[in-house]
């Protein structure tokens, strides 16, 4: 009996699933980008990817760190033998060790960029072609719709965080293009694709409606008022404040500049267009 046990296990330990090895037979992807990690999945090749970025929480969590926006590990790399890495750092030259690298074992650098929805539109044409997927795959139409709700609307401000500053999303941001294909006025009209204002700044600003983009924030606290969530302000007379017109995004990608953001455009349209326009001043 003490025997059969034995091989039952040495069975079910043989058979356990290791995301490093099982791509044997296939391409072996390094994805040094979470955005281009979902890419990869709309593509159908997650099962080949044998390494992640180091932040990247939308891959199963034991496949190995290759690196991250700080360095990466040569070591870790030339283990896992990839035969593409997807790499995405930004408008820095590719590392030449990498390239180096990737020349003297036949590695396939692909390069993707996520700032702009013509940068994720152009990333997911490469991807989808690298791996043999129709680019079709993907819905991108979101990407170039266009309605016009910004005298009825006013003003939209998005925010990100509350705490010690109003960190938002602002021009040259896909979000903010984003806010603006969907037919909304953007509150921040210049400045760069992420700002931090403080109080006297978003009063100053005096948005008609706020988009609180805080994923998986919903699922920690259900029971949290939705203007707690923007601190102090909560206790301004800031219009979107005062007349209750505050919406949250909490999609758990909903700040991953990838394919994604197609669906995510369409919960912010959604979310902004049940509030209705602003009532008419008295």
């Amino acid at each position: 009996m003490r025997v059969l046990l034995w091989a039952l296990v040495l069975l079910v330990c043989g058979c356990s699933h290791d995301p490093a090895t099982e791509t044997a037979d296939g391409p072996r992807i390094v994805s040094l980008s979470p955005a281009a990690s979902i890419m990869l999945r709309e593509a159908g090749v997650e099962g080949s990817i044998v390494g992640r970025h180091g932040w990247d929480a939308t891959l199963d969590q034991r496949i190995p760190v290759a690196g991250d926006q700080t360095g990466l590990d040569y070591e870790r790399l030339i283990t896992l033998d990839p035969s593409h890495i997807v790499i995405e750092w930004g408008a820095r030259e590719i590392p030449p060790r990498l390239q180096s690298l990737a020349a003297a074992r036949g590695i396939t650098l692909i390069p993707v960029e996520t700032l702009t929805l013509e940068d994720i539109a152009a990333s997911w044409q490469r991807v989808a072609e690298a791996f043999g997927t129709d680019p079709e795959r993907i819905d991108l139409s979101a990407f170039r719709r266009r309605s016009d709700r910004r005298d009825a609307w006013g003003s939209v401000l998005l925010v990100v965080s509350s705490s010690p500053t109003f960190d938002c999303l602002g021009p040259g941001s896909a979000h903010h293009q984003l806010l603006v294909l969907a037919g909304f006025e953007p509150a921040l009209g210049d400045g760069a694709p992420w700002v931090s204002l403080d109080l006297e700044d978003v009063i100053r600003l005096d948005p008609a409606c706020i988009a609180i983009i805080q994923p998986g924030s919903e699922s920690d606290d259900r029971a949290a008022p939705l203007l707690s969530r923007l601190g102090p302000l909560a206790d301004t007379d800031v219009r979107a404040v005062r007349l209750g017109r505050v919406v949250l995004i909490d999609d758990e990608s909903a700040l991953i500049p990838s394919t994604n953001l197609a669906e995510i455009a369409g919960q912010i349209a959604d979310k902004l267009a049940a509030l209705g326009p602003l009532p008419s001043p008295p």
